[in-house]
């Protein structure tokens, strides 16, 4: 026994040691044995699933590289793009899309691939003009193109038939005629829906190409439009709308090709993905369709879009992964490429391909590929086309002067470029960071003192004397540092910002930024936008806050007049909303609101017609305040049911000895002993509310014409579509001043409450 008990410990250590042998080497070893690297390539959408088709062959051409593809939605994928880079963490191959480009090259965030092209592994004429401009800055390369998309005419053969026409209309008078013929005929055979054509984005940026118009340079000094081009392509999109031409996709609720095929629009300026869904639906189609290029006025010109692949300058694997860009962009990989996801090749050769050639989807638009534009890219444009459509749908319903709307258009410009012409002040440099240091310390400083002195009248000395304050910090110094790091630190981050110009080109050294001491809150002021976004929050917040408590407080009262489980089913019933998420939530309720809901359906039958509920601008904010009474109404029922089961049931029976009725005990009783529990779930919906973003941002993205645009989506929309992340913090610090005028209110009311 003792000689057994004696090896174990010996066979113990022996294996232990075997086992850290053997642990350490095997840490070692891949990088001894020279094993492989894995590429990290991030794509976005429906490309992600498909392209491990093509990620197979090139691991087999390179043996001992492997790629890990990651998914990222259109959708999110820039603030993921921006915080990768920013961490130093970014993947070694990404999909760009064209028109994020100009922003990623100005935070100085892109490697250059100009070696692809100077030695002549590339050739940029290998590249549709446009395309191949989206990657070109300062005389160099920094992605390549991977596909291509563009916008042209998708229409049915059945009105072309009838008039005997052999071709789509080839300039704007015959599409205007056609279109005129097609609305009266649609009208006369009394459709409910008359409308004749379906336009997707980008529309009077084509318009205005189209009439022989071009972006001038940012200059105060000179126009940014052209007056005759401008005013044609406000004349045309103006006469299609008054004649009644334009719908919107899915106004039916049905999906775009269903409409298409139904006939709800006969013609519908769209891009390849449109052909892809045509082709996969093809066999339950009812009416043939057709495809052209754009109607000319002087030219046919269109929009280019799609995707450029890029390297950060971060980037760990550069050179796999510049052997990966070039594969992608072989002639034949690319034409695989067009056969399995249906994108649109980059690469003029690959379209040229006998597989592709005889495609008469591809061949035309190949046609339309060879005449397009891109949007100015600067920073100074995103902030002009922002004002200018929220301006623009309401001068094409409107009898305004053309030429009055130009001039304010290019006056509109002229200040925006004023704007950062004036804007030449010395950079930041160490105010930012004194600004980022002063103001938690101020903050902190006011927390402090307040917060530890006690209701006895002890110093902060005392206080910091006491025994039970020191264990104390002890346990909430965890709580209180993270709290630091990711609550306080970002304010501090955007009170510094907010006295900055802070954007894509500084975003890497806040210190580059501008200094603008309150130029921001000053621009705020009179931001038309900003104080649209206050309206709708306070109607949010001062309808929604006493709907919810009402209809919670109603509620409760019913469901705690039932005992045993049928209380319990039914507060489960009611409380089951709260538990979705709101995301989830709303896409189930973007359906209900759609025009062949069950909803509407209510409505068709009480003889008001169908509504469309979230493109009505009158009706978009209380549909909004609907859908979150209806998913938070259940939380406050609940905590309402808890604050009714401390009320001393003694009160009610000397109501009811009295002979008092149950308005008596709610009026005396009820109300009374919920004060507390109702003060509570007021100051939590106001701050809810307040911060309200998903509904509008889900539901409606913030219009129809900013009907639904809250508090922060604005911000959002500032930060990230045009990239002012110092304008956009300047939204951050007034919510702080609320939100601080607002907890100093409070705890007034709670201590009188007490």
């Amino acid at each position: 026994m003792s000689h057994r008990s004696g090896i174990q410990p010996a066979f113990n250590r022996q294996a232990g040691w075997f086992f850290l042998f053997f642990l350490v080497f095997g840490c070692f070893l891949p990088v001894a044995a020279g094993e492989g690297i894995t590429l990290r390539v991030w794509i976005m959408g429906g490309e992600a699933e498909l392209i491990s088709q093509l990620t197979s062959r090139f691991e087999k051409e390179n043996p001992g590289v492997k790629i890990r593809i990651q998914a990222f939605s259109w959708g999110g994928c820039y603030e993921k793009l921006v915080t990768a880079f920013l961490g130093g963490t970014p993947p070694d191959v990404c999909q760009l899309g064209t028109t994020m480009m100009h922003d990623f090259y100005a935070m100085g965030a892109l490697e250059s691939l100009e070696p692809l092209f100077s030695d002549g592994r590339l050739s940029s004429d290998d590249f549709f003009p446009a395309s191949i401009e989206t990657c070109r800055y300062d005389g160099q390369h920094y992605g390549v193109p991977w596909y291509v998309d563009t916008r042209l005419v998708f229409y049915r053969r059945e009105y072309l038939d009838r008039y005997g026409m052999r071709s789509f209309p080839a300039t704007w008078q015959e599409f205007l005629e056609f279109g005129r013929r097609v609305v009266a005929d649609k009208r006369a055979a009394g459709l409910q829906n008359s409308n004749f054509a379906s336009m997707h984005g980008f529309t009077f940026e084509m318009f205005y190409w189209q009439a022989g118009g071009l972006f001038s340079p940012l200059s105060s000094d000179k126009p940014a439009f052209e007056e005759e081009p401008m005013l044609a392509a406000l004349e045309y999109d103006r006469t299609m709308r008054r004649k009644g031409f334009l719908g919107k996709p899915n106004d039916s609720g049905l999906d775009y090709i269903t409409e298409f095929d139904n006939g709800v629009y006969e013609v519908v300026v769209s891009g390849p993905w449109m052909a892809s869904d045509l082709k996969k639906n093809a066999g339950k189609l009812k009416n043939a369709w057709d495809l052209a290029p754009l109607p000319a006025g002087k030219t046919r010109t269109s929009f280019i879009g799609g995707s450029n692949l890029v390297q950060f300058k971060d980037s760990r694997h550069k050179e796999a992964g510049q052997k990966l860009i070039l594969f992608l962009s072989r002639p034949v990989i690319q034409a695989e490429w067009y056969r399995i996801s249906s994108d649109l090749p980059a690469s003029r050769p690959a379209m040229a391909r006998p597989e592709l050639a005889e495609d008469r989807v591809m061949q035309v638009f190949r046609q339309q590929l060879e005449d397009t534009r891109l949007p100015p890219p600067e920073k100074e444009w995103s902030i002009f086309w922002d004002r200018f459509y929220r301006q623009y749908d309401a001068f094409l319903e409107s009898n305004d002067d053309a030429k009055t709307f130009v001039r304010l258009m290019n006056d509109t410009m002229a200040a925006i470029v004023k704007e950062k012409e004036a804007a030449q002040s010395p950079a930041t440099g160490n105010f930012y960071w004194l600004a980022l240091s002063v103001f938690p310390l101020l903050l902190v400083s006011v927390y402090v003192v307040n917060g530890f002195k006690s209701h006895s009248g002890q110093t902060v000395q005392q206080a910091f004397a006491a025994t039970s304050l020191r264990k104390a910090a002890w346990f909430l110094g965890p709580a209180l540092l993270i709290l630091l790091i990711f609550r306080l630190l970002p304010l501090c981050v955007a009170f510094a910002a907010s006295l900055t110009d802070l954007g894509a080109a500084s975003i890497t050294d806040p210190a580059r930024a501008k200094f603008i001491a309150l130029s921001n809150f000053h621009q705020l002021y009179h931001d038309q936008i900003f104080w649209k976004s206050v309206r709708n929050t306070l109607i949010y917040l001062c309808v929604g806050v006493p709907a919810n408590l009402l209809f919670a407080l109603t509620l409760a009262l019913v469901v705690n007049r039932f005992k045993g489980w049928k209380r319990n089913l039914l507060a489960m019933g009611f409380f089951l909303p709260s538990v979705v998420t709101t995301v989830a939530s709303a896409v189930t309720w973007r359906w209900l609101y759609c025009q062949q809901s069950p909803l509407n359906d209510l409505v068709n039958w009480l003889g008001f017609g169908p509504i469309n509920w979230l493109n009505d601008a009158d009706l978009a904010l209380p549909a909004l305040i609907v859908f979150s009474i209806w998913r938070s109404y259940g939380l406050s029922m609940i905590i309402l049911l808890a604050g009714l089961e401390l009320i001393n049931r003694d009160l009610y029976e000397a109501v009811r000895i009295d002979g008092g009725t149950y308005r008596h005990e709610l009026r005396h009783v009820t109300l009374p002993g919920l004060r507390r529990t109702l003060f509570a779930l007021v100051v939590g919906s106001i701050v809810a509310n307040i911060q309200f973003f998903l509904e509008p941002y889900v539901l409606t993205g913030g219009g129809p014409k900013d009907a639904t645009m809250s508090l922060l989506l604005f911000s959002y929309n500032r930060a990230f579509g045009s990239f002012q992340l110092g304008y956009a913090s300047s939204v951050i610090v007034v919510l702080f001043a609320f939100f601080l005028l607002f907890n100093l209110w409070q705890q007034s009311i709670r201590r009188k409450l007490s």
